[in-house]
């Protein structure tokens, strides 16, 4: 079987990765939007590299955009075969892709104004800017679906078999791995997806593929180390909130993603309300798309991890505590602009990169008394990775606001494992020495290497080029 990697190459974004089975079954694993040059979105993710009528099957690893993003257009150009995925990632999927969706059509609306306004010039030629997809394109996804629960079997022909394995990293992600017959002989190729980090809130840690002969791995924080392993998360949280909110009566504005770390974040809050560590003051949400997942996190409970589900067996619920307002509309969010208590923002997006986040950020980075606490990984030239490199003034809406504000980093939330974390996960999942060849996506070319030195007892070990093909 022959491999070809489309995304995710040597960088984060655009997960796409193309098996081709010498009986003929096309098999492609995730489809993820690429946004690495948002200049060059449409350019970067408008098309494939190949035809789209003649992908057989799709495995989705979980519902997070640079995995999920692209699947819609990949509809629209004429994929019609199966989609395969857990139950989670199929509910997740839709409530991002509608969310992916309405941000393209608000630049898609600018867009086209100055389009026109240069047409009228004759100065511009072609069609106007269109959306990657529709919104029947995501109701064709979701009726494409073929949900498969952890460990079970699917059989879609005589030469594959597929199985989903808990990869941990978010509600619902799973590793896939491809059972496939060729020549008489069984080879097994594995797909990490996006794993988890270990003793991560909500979610199970990852479950390592046995038996592979080639795996395909993530490399987030390949070449980092977390800083604060060695921590709970309770207690992170609670020094940030006491040292903020009540020694210097200030906010604590906390970015963090709709899915994912938003729901570990208030989960922890939860906690240190439950067991009287919470000082009174106010929590907020505000996140429309977090508060539509949270629901899905409520509904699987199945999928969590067993703090979680003793938690929820004990409490009723994940989520939910009296000091928590959930942010409903524009106006009562820009109303915490003016709250003159000191209190929590929690509100997306995880590295300060459009959404509700900036306007919070921008509100109370100019005040002493305040905090900006980064949550995961900022990947370069984000305003997340910009605050963290301690510059005394950053651009926000296009004017340069001064850091008075006390910016501080954590990875007790980080949902990728670390550089040791990746070395223990190949090592397991080659404990029978079956395992000959691993290639590392899904991350920066430089930390990738630095990853790839270090593994050990596997042949080969390849960082793929966009486009570079491989015999496995």
């Amino acid at each position: 079987m022959k491999i070809t990697f489309w995304g995710a190459a040597q960088q984060v974004t655009g997960s796409m990765h193309l098996v081709e089975l010498e009986g003929g079954t096309k098999v492609l694993v995730d489809c993820g939007l690429d946004y690495e040059n948002r200049r060059e979105f449409e350019a970067n993710n408008a098309h494939f590299p190949f035809p789209a009528t003649e992908i057989d099957i799709l495995i989705l690893t979980h519902a997070h955009i640079d995995h999920s993003g692209n699947v819609p257009n990949l509809i629209k150009q004429g994929f019609t075969g199966q989609i395969v995925c857990s139950a989670p990632t199929l509910e997740l999927s839709d409530f991002l892709l509608q969310d992916s969706l309405n941000i393209q059509l608000m630049d898609i609306r600018k867009k086209r104004k100055q389009y026109y306004k240069n047409k009228k010039k004759k100065k511009v030629k072609g069609a106007a800017p269109q959306a990657l997809y529709t919104k029947k394109h995501i109701g064709f996804m979701l009726d494409m679906a073929n949900v498969l629960m952890p460990g079970e079997t699917f059989e879609y022909n005589d030469e594959l078999k597929i199985r989903l394995t808990p990869a941990g990293h978010i509600l619902g992600a799973m590793s896939a791995e491809l059972e496939v017959k060729e020549n008489g002989e069984t080879k097994k190729l594995g797909f990490t997806g996006d794993l988890g980090n270990l003793n991560s809130k909500l979610v199970p840690d990852p479950t390592p593929m046995r038996g592979l002969n080639a795996l395909v791995s993530e490399s987030t924080y390949g070449g980092r180390k977390h800083g604060t392993d060695s921590r709970k998360a309770e207690e992170v949280l609670l020094e940030q909130v006491v040292d903020t909110c009540v020694e210097r009566e200030g906010k604590l504005v906390i970015p963090a993603f709709s899915v994912g770390r938003t729901q570990a974040i208030l989960f922890t809050l939860h906690q240190l309300y439950i067991d009287g560590k919470l000082p009174n003051i106010k929590i907020f949400t505000d996140s429309p798309l977090a508060i539509r997942s949270t629901k899905v996190y409520q509904y699987h409970i199945d999928y969590l991890n067993d703090e979680a589900k003793e938690f929820h067996k004990k409490h009723g619920s994940l989520f939910n505590f009296p000091n928590l307002h959930v942010v409903q509309d524009e106006r009562e969010s820009e109303y915490l602009s003016v709250l003159p208590e000191p209190c929590v923002i929690v509100s997306a997006a995880g590295m300060v990169e459009g959404g509700r986040i900036q306007m919070h950020v921008r509100n109370n980075i100019g005040h002493p008394n305040n905090s900006i606490l980064i949550a995961g990984f900022c990947a370069e030239g984000t305003l997340g990775d910009r605050l963290l490199k301690g510059q005394d003034f950053v651009e926000i809406d296009r004017r340069e606001r001064p850091v008075k504000a006390k910016v501080s980093r954590t990875d007790v939330f980080s949902a990728h494992p670390d550089h040791q974390q990746l070395l223990d996960y190949f090592k397991a999942s080659n404990e029978s020495g079956s395992l000959k060849k691993l290639f590392l996506v899904h991350g920066e070319a430089g930390q990738m290497q630095r990853l790839a030195d270090d593994v050990g007892g596997i042949e080969e070990v390849q960082t793929p080029l966009k486009g570079q093909s491989f015999i496995v």
